[in-house]
């Protein structure tokens, strides 16, 4: 017997089958409470999502774990990676909080999209010397993640003031990372980045690493030198991500106090030691092997895209 079409269908035609970028688009805007648009035009494959809330972020992040989507920071230096679909997440949170913790030691939890002319006014002084501009329009996620705040050495990076960080990493596990070692107060909870961590000690140890140390500001861009022994026996994890482009993790809370002076440099001793660094096409071949290895131990499969091209790049991505 031959099943007629029915009359419904006969008027409307046939449902064209869902492409995966549709069913992807169609799924991020039933689950999310923000707003979602995506660009049906270009045969560049590119969404937005403005969250309302932080769930909005981790059902983002499972559907481009799913579809393969890049899920990047927007208006940050995180490039999509070749051919591949891509979600740009605004920061900008109206619910994010500031709270201050600790009174004596003037301790501050920051949610990531709070602005930083809030934190500016509230005394948070590690950004008491940024522009108006970029205090007004960055939040808190855009700082982290910029190369171009990150200081050049391990040293200076107690002077960001962060002492704890929050973060959502690309198989969807959210860690604290902080102190290490004798001065840790939260250890970490999660076994997969317990497994992660001393991967990246071993890489800190290893011939490039100690090649890249010889020179006058940090080549790479993962601050892969404040894991390595010249530093100290207890390192902080957080100050790993700083200047990552938002090509690592997404960040969802810091704990900041106000800058701290460090003493001398604990690399300058390494660099002043009279030992000669490798040839500079040798040292970028280093670095760029550095990054893809800390790269591919937090993020294997690539959710935060691209490892961005240099550090200090501008801000540029697709509008």
């Amino acid at each position: 017997m031959v099943t007629q079409p029915s009359r419904r269908a006969f008027l409307t035609g046939r449902r064209t089958p869902a492409t995966p970028w549709g069913q992807f688009c169609a799924r991020l805007s039933r689950s999310c409470s923000g707003q979602v648009r995506w660009d049906n035009e270009s045969q560049v494959r590119q969404a937005w999502l403005e969250p309302e809330r932080d769930l909005d972020v981790l059902h983002a992040q499972a559907l481009c774990r799913e579809f393969g989507v890049s899920l990047l920071l927007w208006d940050s230096e995180a490039q999509p990676r070749l051919d591949q679909a891509v979600l740009w997440v605004d920061s900008r949170a109206s619910w994010a909080q500031v709270s201050l913790i600790n009174a004596d030691r003037k301790i501050w939890r920051v949610d990531a999209g709070v602005r930083l002319s809030t934190l500016r006014d509230l005394g948070v002084g590690v950004f008491a010397d940024m522009t108006d501009a970029l205090l007004s329009s960055w939040t808190l996620a855009q700082w982290f993640a910029s190369a171009q705040t990150s200081p050049e050495l391990a040293g200076d990076l107690a002077k960001t003031g962060i002492i704890q960080a929050q973060l959502l990493l690309g198989d969807g596990t959210i860690e604290h990372f902080g102190p290490f070692g004798a001065s840790a107060s939260t250890p970490l909870k999660s076994l997969a980045v317990q497994k992660m961590i001393p991967k990246l000690f071993e890489l800190a140890q290893s011939e490039d690493a100690a090649h890249c140390a010889q020179l006058d500001a940090w080549p790479c861009r993962y601050r892969l030198d404040t894991m390595m022994s010249q530093f100290g026996d207890s390192p902080n994890l957080a100050w790993l991500f700083k200047g990552h482009g938002g090509s690592l993790a997404w960040l969802q809370t810091l704990w900041l106090q106000p800058s701290v002076l460090t003493q001398a440099d604990p690399l300058t001793a390494t660099r002043e030691s009279g030992q000669q660094s490798a040839p500079a096409e040798t040292i970028s071949q280093m670095s760029t092997r550095l990054d893809l290895v800390i790269k591919q131990t937090l993020d294997p499969t690539g959710v935060f895209g691209e490892i961005p091209d240099a550090k200090g790049l501008e801000s540029a991505q697709l509008t």
